[in-house]
């Protein structure tokens, strides 16, 4: 029996669903094999099918204005045809194919949705205020304040990713089958079993990495980078593009701990220190600028610490709203 192009998808419904006769089946599988195009137009239609195996329950819809709908999906517009349909009887698989698209709304392609190969992108946002929080890896992560931290994991490539802007400590729930990866608009941190400190403020020409403890490989698409242990720092230069290593500051975690450690440390950059941590500021007068101070801080009240400083280098208080300022004689003999 010869059969005409035409009635090419009436055939491979009723192949699909088990009605087509021996010799209407040996058709459908010769022409499938005459080219990959034919294959992929029969997968398209098996797809439907399978997907479909799961309703249970028939509704009566239009099923002919359906109909038509899918095969506007699966032909191009320059090859649309004209399908006879020979008998009255409705067959299985146009009740299945009408059902799919009435049911689900946005035609057979839909079922891709169902089972993204990424989760759903997760924030954590410290503006005002350090932030501490658990990823759903289960890894620990503590925000600087004005940083924003977005999460996901891909399924297919196994890798947990987190893209940063601001600065954050990481402590890592390291799994040997699963990738971590921080994005710095770029410059990449990947973890090797490790607790580490980024620091990425958009505005800030470098991107800087602290390892604590384990390793991690700090990177961009275009360069392999380096690789830093623990005790180690990494800068990244935005302008040269180019990596660095560095002695790590002795204060890169107190905005985390509040503790601080200063060691013949001139009085501004104690005072800097302190102020990129507390909500009420430290100010000096010029002439303290010179003073230099040896002393550590471990989670005090920032009055307190005033107290201190103030009582080693024979200063005076005065505190104003959400300002301290120190004042004295200046330091030249010191």
């Amino acid at each position: 029996m010869q059969y005409n192009t035409n009635d090419i998808d009436e055939l491979i419904g009723k192949y699909l669903a088990g009605e087509a006769s021996p010799e209407e089946n040996a058709f459908i599988e010769s022409w499938q094999l005459q080219n990959d195009a034919n294959r992929k137009y029969i997968d398209q239609f098996r797809t439907i099918f399978v997907k479909a195996s799961s309703i249970k329950e028939w509704q009566e819809f239009d099923t002919d204005a359906a109909w038509s709908k899918l095969r506007s999906k699966l032909h191009k517009p320059n090859e649309a045809r004209e399908i006879p349909l020979h008998t009255p009887q409705r067959f299985l698989y146009l009740r299945i194919a009408a059902s799919i698209l009435v049911i689900l709304g946005i035609g057979f392609f839909v079922y891709r949705g169902i089972s993204p190969t990424q989760t759903k992108p997760i924030q954590v946002v410290a503006e005002k205020q350090t932030k501490g929080d658990t990823l759903p890896d289960g890894s620990g992560v503590f925000l600087n304040k004005q940083t924003k931290l977005t999460y996901s994991y891909d399924k297919k490539k196994k890798s947990h990713v987190v893209k940063l802007k601001g600065e954050a400590y990481f402590n890592i729930n390291h799994q040997d089958d699963k990738k971590f990866l921080v994005d710095a608009e770029g410059v990449f941190i990947r973890d090797i079993g490790t607790s580490f400190n980024v620091t990425a403020y958009p505005e800030s020409n470098t991107v800087e990495v602290v390892v604590e403890e384990g390793e991690v490989l700090f990177f961009t698409d275009d360069n392999a980078g380096i690789q830093l242990k623990a005790g180690g720092k990494g800068v990244y230069d935005k302008n040269t593009k180019t990596f660095s290593i560095e002695q790590p500051e002795n204060n890169v975690l107190s905005y985390k701990t509040k503790f601080f450690s200063f060691s013949n440390a001139d009085l501004v950059s104690v005072v800097d220190a302190l102020n990129n941590v507390y909500d009420t500021k430290i100010r000096i007068n010029k002439n303290l600028e010179s003073c230099h101070l040896t002393v550590s801080f471990n989670n005090e009240d920032i009055h307190e610490i005033a107290q201190v400083i103030a009582e080693t280098l024979n200063l005076s208080v005065k505190e104003t709203g959400k300002e301290i300022v120190l004042e004295g004689q200046g330091c030249e003999n010191q």
